[in-house]
């Protein structure tokens, strides 16, 4: 088989759930613990690594899948598949809006699963799939982050720089800072295109806003950061072919 993935799962059902959980193990990959509601598994895919996610379109509380659904597609580079027992005109009007790379109706089996696993990460590998991704990523001017709860939209060319702060990620912003639980190196990776690079272990500068530099240290405004040395030749090629 290819690479083993880590796969998320959101599914309300705790038999489905575990069913799903023992049959991507089965199949050898690294599924996580099932989650049952958005809030949860929007945390939980802002602070892991998740190569795929099924996806259960019908969740407690009259939580829609298809919500969580249109949130990844902004902010998320991972694929996710559709797990429903509903095929209804209004349900699949609603899947047509967001951006799956499968869809299993219920009830499935371990089979169905493997070869919705391999379409999947088919469709991601493909050449028109990463220019797509690119050319969305590259394009887009913003990003939303949870901060405390709530999903906030931060234009990329107002930050300043950001740093590490335990199992937070700080970002300063020309109009003040704001706090998340995304990892500083996730927020770098979804950033890079933007001119937002490491210069130390716990903190990455905009580039557009440096001041100053020279062989040892980058200033943005008054704060002064010391570049390390596993950061340094990249960031002074850039700085210098800017």
């Amino acid at each position: 088989m290819n690479d083993p993935l880590r796969i998320l799962i959101v599914e309300d059902d705790a038999i489905i759930g575990e069913s799903i959980h023992m049959h991507l193990m089965s199949l050898g990959h690294h599924p996580y613990t099932p989650i049952d509601n958005i809030a949860e598994a929007l945390r939980f895919s802002d602070e892991q690594p998740v190569d795929l996610a099924f996806l259960d379109i019908r969740l407690n509380d009259a939580e829609s899948g298809i919500s969580l659904a249109k949130q990844w597609d902004q902010n998320q580079a991972f694929p996710y598949i559709y797990l429903t027992a509903y095929t209804d005109d209004n349900t699949l009007d609603d899947v047509r809006k967001t951006e799956p790379s499968g869809f299993l109706v219920k009830p499935f089996r371990r089979n169905e699963l493997k070869a919705a696993i391999a379409v999947a990460s088919a469709i991601s590998k493909s050449p028109l799939q990463k220019d797509a991704v690119a050319s969305k990523e590259n394009h887009k001017d913003h990003i939303f982050v949870n901060v405390g709860g709530k999903w906030d939209r931060i234009n990329v060319a107002d930050i300043l720089y950001l740093t590490s702060a335990h199992v937070y990620t700080e970002i300063h912003t020309v109009e003040g800072k704001k706090v998340t639980r995304k990892p500083l190196g996730k927020l770098v990776e979804e950033l890079e295109a933007h001119d937002i690079v490491r210069v130390h272990r716990s903190s990455a500068i905009n580039l557009m806003h440096v001041s100053h530099f020279d062989r040892h240290v980058v200033q943005i405004g008054d704060v002064v950061f010391n570049m390390s040395a596993s950061y340094k030749t990249e960031l002074l090629n850039r700085l210098q072919t800017r």
